[in-house]
């Protein structure tokens, strides 16, 4: 429930004040950026009470992503005047790279062990109070997110920390059946199974009560649910396919210029490379990760979506009147009508979410035809769909990075007191009040997030690119096959800004 956590850090979160009239037009064509121009001008910035209007209108900021993603085009396409070979040049030198000590990466895998340990701990014995219990803040911002972004920055750092993984070694010294599994997995299942529980995951924090004994039981269940996978399969196994946080990172880390290299007995090296070079050298990956990454990108638009005054009143006006023509006698029962809307939120979330993989499947079928190669949809979409990747990765900073802003800030306070009891463990000095939080320029806020949505747009876009010219085979009609996926970008940067810009119920 990462925003319940924000909503409940503001003193006042209905809205205050009236929002500017829409001017009804009438449109002669179809054109998405023609529609564009009547989009709201309101934004709520996702983190603050007061209604922030946008200093121009929001289609001004709409066309300037919009010429900035065809430039970025551009500049990909026709300013590349080295070889091919030179593009993809990598920055790896792992002969000069930094050495990391191996007791250093055990004692922080030691310590995120012993982290997780304590939400379980807190969230069983501690308060039901999410705003006073370290396990809401500490699952959801510092282990949950934390993790994705500290691995697009530094690297996969979790494939050497990673606490599920030490129990599972530690587990393995016990019950040798962990190390080596019963059976062959299943090749074909892939990371089906990690994006089931990403699924779950997601589930919990838009649907959950919002009470720390639920991350509790949830880290209990993965834990379990790490047992019998590697009891089934081994532990290997289940860390490359059945590991939700895991996969999360190791996707988040592509976007890295740091790569870790692990040196049997002896730590690992870190080297410097470049991620779009790295990104396009990767084998096709199989469907579901495609399923993954859209899901990634969808359950972050749908999360942002789904508490705006539009997306209510789509509910309230257009689909529950025609659900009281069917049952007049519902009409007057409020608890069924909470019913409704909770069942309306299941499934649209299962439906923007299967928008969104068949969307990208059907733009890969596109650029299948224009590559006139003999590739189908299914492969082009499993080559393409890192591109995603950084459109996913940034839209969910730009979510979330008001949530750090506001809980940052609580960090220590929550560490001196992890079950809520009142507890001082740390020094006062370093337990910062909740009413010192600095106040930020809304305005700052809002330019923050289009940087942040347009600089994983462009880029996407350069990573296609990339991923074109490495292929002979598309090579030779780079321009227009790269057509299809580049409407694809600017539509999601389009509707990445719609949503942004809409007031909250």
């Amino acid at each position: 429930m990462a925003n319940d956590i924000a909503r409940g850090c503001k003193t006042d979160r209905h809205r205050t004040g009236t929002f500017a009239p829409r001017r009804r037009m009438r449109l002669a064509g179809s054109s998405a950026m023609m529609m564009v121009a009547w989009l709201p001008t309101l934004a709520d910035a996702h983190a603050w009470s007061a209604p922030y209007y946008l200093p121009v209108p929001l289609w001004l900021y709409a066309y300037a992503a919009t010429g900035t993603l065809i430039i970025s085009f551009m500049v990909a396409v026709f300013a590349t005047a080295t070889p091919a070979h030179d593009m993809l040049r990598s920055w790896n030198t792992p002969e000069t790279g930094l050495r990391i000590a191996a007791p250093f990466l055990r004692a922080v895998q030691l310590a995120c062990t012993a982290f997780v340990a304590m939400l379980v701990v807190s969230g069983m014995a501690g308060t039901q109070n999410p705003f006073l219990n370290l396990n809401m803040s500490g699952f959801w911002i510092w282990f949950y997110l934390g993790s994705m972004y500290v691995s697009a920055l530094f690297g996969d750092l979790y494939a050497f920390c990673n606490p599920f993984a030490l129990l599972l070694r530690v587990g393995g010294r016990y019950f040798h059946n962990l190390e080596q599994g019963r059976y062959r997995y299943p090749p074909h299942l892939a990371t089906y199974p990690a994006l089931l529980v990403y699924i779950a995951l997601i589930a919990l924090e838009l649907f959950g009560a919002g009470k720390p004994r639920d991350v509790s039981l949830f880290l209990l269940g993965y834990l379990a649910y790490a047992g019998v996978g590697s009891l089934c399969f081994g532990r290997q196994t289940w860390l490359d396919h059945f590991d939700t946080f895991g996969i999360l990172c190791r996707l988040s880390a592509k976007l890295s210029l740091c790569k870790w290299h692990p040196v049997p007995e002896n730590g690992a090296t870190v080297t410097l490379r470049n991620p779009v070079v790295d990104i396009a050298r990767c084998n096709p990956s199989h469907i579901s990760v495609v399923a993954f990454l859209s899901f990634m990108l969808s359950s972050t638009a749908y999360d942002s979506l789904r508490d705006t005054a539009a997306w209510n009143a789509l509910f309230w006006r257009n689909v529950y009147p025609h659900i009281l023509r069917l049952f007049p006698e519902f009409g007057k029962n409020y608890a069924i009508a909470g019913g409704f809307i909770l069942a309306w939120q299941w499934l649209t979330f299962f439906l923007i979410g299967l928008t969104y993989y068949c969307v990208f499947r059907g733009f890969g079928t596109l650029s299948a035809i224009s590559s006139r190669s003999s590739a189908d949809g299914k492969s082009f979409s499993q080559k393409f769909c890192l591109v995603l990747l950084p459109i996913a990765f940034f839209y969910s900073v730009c979510h979330y990075f008001t949530l750090f802003l506001v809980q940052g800030t609580q960090l220590f306070s929550l560490l001196s007191d992890p079950l809520g009891l009142g507890w001082r463990l740390l020094p006062m000095s370093l337990v910062k009040q909740g009413a010192a939080q600095p106040l930020i320029n809304v305005g700052y806020i809002w330019h923050g997030q289009v940087a942040l949505i347009l600089v994983g747009h462009i880029l996407s876009v350069y990573i296609t690119h990339a991923i074109t010219i490495r292929s002979r085979e598309l090579a030779r009609t780079s321009i227009v096959n790269q057509l299809p996926l580049l409407v694809l970008t600017i539509a999601l940067t389009i509707s990445g800004l719609w949503i942004l810009s809409l007031p909250l119920a």
